[in-house]
């Protein structure tokens, strides 16, 4: 069972959306008030692009690029709910680590993607996306690329890795918290899931608040107020060049958009970016025939799971018969990346130098990289 289908199964609707509290000074002896203000994106990436291609405008986060031509793209995919700005704490971390440059999108319907057709969420036409955006960024002659993708964007990035165009650059895929078996089964809790979420909030630190108060993150506190599943996330303050819809003023967030809500209700609140439950014809095709594809993937695999019980059958045989590296991070929820962002960068980029599709930095080689446990 997958740390996902845990969540749901103990407890089947999320808790209700807390009351803030007043913001006044705790009394002595007492707990400080948290901390719930957004953290900018530009703490962990070094610039944004919205790259035009005739399926839409799509957000790309970028951190600088490397120093040589032959290192290695990080593409990440985040999962159905989340946005770019998923990856942030992770892009901090790798980047230490490793000589590569992390590509983040926001995916159609997502962040601050403007699609033509938003609501398509097909996965051929998630795939044609991705290989769109590369194309347009880098052009016909690609550099190596390694795909990276957390539950959707995991199926996505398999997908990818099959696609003529792209499958000769392709030299590494992870997955983070997918498996076909375990997804196709949790699928029938989602949308109980999803009802049980509050429909709106007064304010950003009031989602924020939200998120850490009920466990959407179990571990990482700290993502809650930068990027997560349709929560949270930084955005970009500064006015586009080419901009197509308003930017958000400073503080306000990516994984949630502002409109009037309620009967007569006049006064502003932020209602979630995306409607998931509107997706759910689209949820089945995302995982069929998802081992299958992943096992027959030309270049290295590797995937990270929450839960050693995590496995089906498919993939099962397929580890032990060493076909794809595997390796378990305990102690996190259904976002591992987010839960842990530092050992899930230090496993990737494990898996990246075993396969010497780069090189350490100077802070990667104290950290005997080529030594991370793996199974």
């Amino acid at each position: 069972m997958s740390a996902l289908q845990k969540s749901i199964m103990k407890s089947k609707l999320p808790p209700r959306c807390p009351k803030s509290g007043s913001g006044k000074m705790a009394p002595f002896g007492m707990a400080r008030r948290k901390d719930y203000s957004p953290v900018s994106w530009d703490h962990y990436f070094e610039k944004y692009v919205d790259v035009d291609t005739e399926s839409g405008i799509f957000r790309v986060y970028m951190s600088p690029e490397p120093d040589h031509s032959h290192r290695p793209r990080l593409v990440t995919l985040h999962g159905g709910g989340y946005s770019g700005l998923s990856w942030s704490l992770f892009t901090e971390e790798i980047t230490n680590m490793i000589h590569c440059q992390v590509i983040s999108m926001d995916i159609r319907g997502h962040g601050e993607t403007q699609a033509i057709n938003p609501d398509d969420l097909s996965a051929d036409t998630l795939v044609k996306d991705v290989e769109q955006v590369l194309q347009k960024l880098f052009g016909a002659e690609l550099p190596p690329l390694i795909l990276v993708g957390h539950s959707m964007g995991g199926a996505v990035a398999v997908r990818a890795a099959h696609q003529p165009a792209l499958e000769h650059y392709v030299h590494g895929i992870a997955v983070i918290d997918v498996v076909e078996g375990t997804a196709m089964d949790a699928l029938a809790s989602m949308q109980s899931f999803l009802r049980g979420r509050p429909t709106h909030f007064r304010s950003i630190e009031h989602a924020i608040e939200w998120c850490c108060k009920t466990n959407q993150l179990a571990i990482n506190e700290l993502s809650n107020r930068t990027p997560s599943m349709d929560e949270p996330g930084p955005v970009g303050p500064q006015p586009r060049a080419d901009r197509i819809a308003e930017e958000p003023e400073d503080g306000e967030e990516s994984f949630v958009k502002p409109g009037v809500v309620g009967d007569g209700d006049t006064a502003m609140r932020y209602a979630w970016r995306i409607n998931l439950a509107a997706t759910e014809r689209y949820w089945s095709g995302w995982f069929s025939g998802l081992s299958g594809r992943f096992l027959a993937a030309r270049a290295p695999r590797l995937l990270l799971l929450a839960s050693v019980d995590g496995l089906d059958r498919e993939l099962t045989v397929g580890q032990m018969q060493g076909k794809f590296q595997m390796q378990v991070l305990t102690r996190c929820g259904h976002a591992v990346h987010e839960d842990s962002p530092g050992e899930v960068a230090r496993v990737i980029a494990a898996f990246a130098l075993r396969h010497r599709l780069t090189e350490a930095t100077e802070n990667g080689e104290h950290m005997s990289l080529v030594n991370a446990p793996g199974c």
